[in-house]
């Protein structure tokens, strides 16, 4: 198929190369247009505006960083809803939480667009992989439609009726997660100031019931300090402040998440936004070392 890709950062550029590997003829674009270098060295077609990338396409992916990146490109005269006709199928991986998915779709019954929500379960190693989990939300047509180009980048697809509903799943999912890398990080600050290594909370954790590849994982990370961004800090925020949001528009209450979310934000504020989300013991081992 011919597929319009905007959005080539630590998911995006990957799952654009995996579609081209698949065989699709894949134009690309992104708002730093030298992240776009690699992919248009290996093949892929280069688009000077989202307009450009979206037009004429059998399929259009978006793949960005929050809500307010999805308007940019979305939006304007040059922006990829200007260039969409009746029939297309709009398809975001974006985490922009449901109220974001409701306005675009509601954006592109207008124009006679199918849209499809398909936020993303996994990290830059699963997506290089082509082993993500994708939850696809929208019209039965076009979520057949969208799933002949995702099965080029994901292990499972997890189908719903509705492009909210999927939106929805995705930040309560991330709010699980959120909620077991903040616990942890603080076991492990416990553990710490009390003279015990993060190695041995890992070793403990992952010999219990309540073992996890996360843990494992996170765990690596925190022993050998190592915090290079896999999922920055400031995205995991964002997931929790979408949760919030969500629950709020539902009339639901989530005490934990607006903990998690908190402690997640004083880790931004303290200058660490850019690293790995494992980054939030550093700032859990700080307040636990503060008599």
């Amino acid at each position: 198929m011919r597929i319009g890709f905007l959005g080539l950062g630590t998911m995006g550029a990957p799952m654009a190369n995996n579609l081209r590997r698949a065989g699709h003829v894949v134009t690309v674009w992104n708002r730093t247009a030298a992240r776009a270098e690699p992919l248009v060295k290996k093949g892929a077609r280069p688009a000077a505006s989202p307009a450009e990338c979206a037009a004429g396409q059998d399929l259009v992916f978006t793949c960005l960083t929050d809500e307010s990146a999805l308007e940019a490109v979305l939006e304007g005269p040059t922006g990829v809803l200007s260039a969409l006709k009746a029939g297309d199928v709009l398809v975001d991986c974006s985490t922009a939480g449901p109220r974001a998915a409701r306005s675009v779709e509601e954006r592109c019954k207008a124009r006679g667009v199918s849209f499809v929500a398909a936020p993303l379960l996994g990290s830059k190693a699963f997506a290089e992989k082509a082993q993500l989990v994708v939850l696809m939300g929208g019209p039965a047509a076009a979520r057949e439609k969208a799933h002949k180009a995702v099965v080029a980048f994901s292990a499972r697809c997890i189908e719903m009726d509705g492009a909210e509903q999927a939106a929805l799943l995705k930040v309560a999912v991330n709010a699980v997660g959120g909620a077991m890398m903040s616990a942890f990080a603080e076991a492990v600050a416990l553990c710490s100031a009390g003279g015990i290594e993060p190695s041995r909370v890992v070793e403990v954790v992952q010999a219990s019931s309540f073992h996890s590849p996360v843990y494992l994982m996170k765990g690596e990370q925190i022993v050998n300090r190592d915090h290079e961004p896999r999922f920055a800090l400031s995205l995991a925020e964002k997931d929790q402040r979408l949760a919030q949001e969500a629950a709020a528009a539902l009339g639901a209450r989530m005490p934990v998440n607006a903990a998690v979310r908190q402690l997640l934000r004083d880790a931004v504020e303290s200058g660490r936004g850019a690293k790995d989300i494992s980054a939030v013991a550093e700032l859990t081992m700080e307040l636990a070392s503060k008599k």
